[in-house]
């Protein structure tokens, strides 16, 4: 099993440029998007009543749909070509090529530890749930009862 330092030093090797991992974090945002301004002007364009026209038959690409899609594209360029944005996604993809990520029998490992101490957590507020339960519904007015 590779080290941490050992683990890090061949991420560097990869020599993979943070300005792809910020491009397909843009591509993979503007599909997800797209689709949402697609179905939101879809609804916008008939909640007001507007003709919303097929633009290519067989599909549903409509105009809402186009229209969508263009906005997608100019928040994408606005956003690579806006300095502050681009200056931070820039950092916050070298950081993240920073990161040891943990090995399949590590996440195997803390997984199981998560899923037991979620158990006994669970058997332990069951059994201070049934207690307090039972004193007060059962005990305490009995005992109230007999006062």
């Amino acid at each position: 099993m590779a080290t941490a330092s050992e683990a890090s030093q061949q991420a560097n090797r990869s020599a993979m440029d943070p300005k792809r991992l910020v491009v397909i974090f843009l591509l993979l945002a503007g599909i997800v998007t797209a689709l949402f301004f697609e179905h939101v002007l879809g609804l916008i364009w008939a909640r007001f009543g507007w003709s919303d026209p097929v633009l290519i038959e067989g599909s549903s690409w409509r105009v809402s749909s186009l229209v969508g899609y263009v906005l997608t594209v100019g928040l994408a360029i606005a956003t690579w070509f806006h300095p502050k944005s681009h200056a931070l996604a820039i950092d916050i993809a070298s950081e993240l090529m920073k990161v040891t990520w943990p090995s399949w029998p590590e996440t195997r490992t803390s997984t199981v530890a998560v899923v037991i101490a979620s158990v006994v957590a669970a058997v332990i507020l069951f059994f201070i749930d049934t207690i307090a339960y039972n004193l007060m519904v059962e005990w305490l007015p009995a005992v109230w009862g007999k006062l």
